[in-house]
């Protein structure tokens, strides 16, 4: 860029400045108070949808500490009364009988359990996701109907 080149560019920038009036200042600023202000009032209901997502899950943890301990507490029940039933029998293949319906038991309601959990999981992913997602899609909408 030449030096002619450069202070003509100079001289238009501050020609620029110096046009600007106080109305024109005044009424930019107030645009730009209007903007914020929008923003602000767009923003709270960002803060909403994240607690509405917490919220969430908040409760899958609770749903599945809760079930959790049910489930627990069974087994070991369960596995009491199994060690008091092979400690009972007559013989020890008659234990070994025992402890074996139970190891058998034990597996598949621990598989059940576990893709009980798993489909608890995917739901509170869900039930997470889709106040995020809806705000996304209003943030979206958002900046479109702002860009000038």
């Amino acid at each position: 860029m030449t030096a002619k080149k450069t202070a003509e560019t100079t001289a238009e920038a501050l020609e620029s400045v110096m046009s600007f009036s106080p109305e024109s200042v005044k009424d930019f600023y107030e645009q730009f108070a209007k903007g914020l202000n929008s923003f602000a009032d767009f923003q709270k209901g960002s803060v909403e949808a994240y607690m509405a997502s917490a919220g969430a899950v908040a409760k899958g943890f609770e749903k599945a500490a809760t079930a959790q301990a049910s489930f627990v507490k069974e087994q070991f029940e369960e596995g009491v009364a199994t060690a008091k039933a092979a400690f009972a029998s007559k013989s020890v293949q008659e234990a070994i009988e025992i402890q074996g319906e139970f190891a058998r038991t034990a597996f598949e309601k621990n598989l059940g359990h576990a893709s009980s959990l798993a489909d608890h999981w995917t739901g509170v992913a869900k039930d997470a996701a889709d106040p995020l997602t809806k705000r996304y899609g209003e943030f979206v909408e958002y900046v479109q109907s702002h860009r000038a």
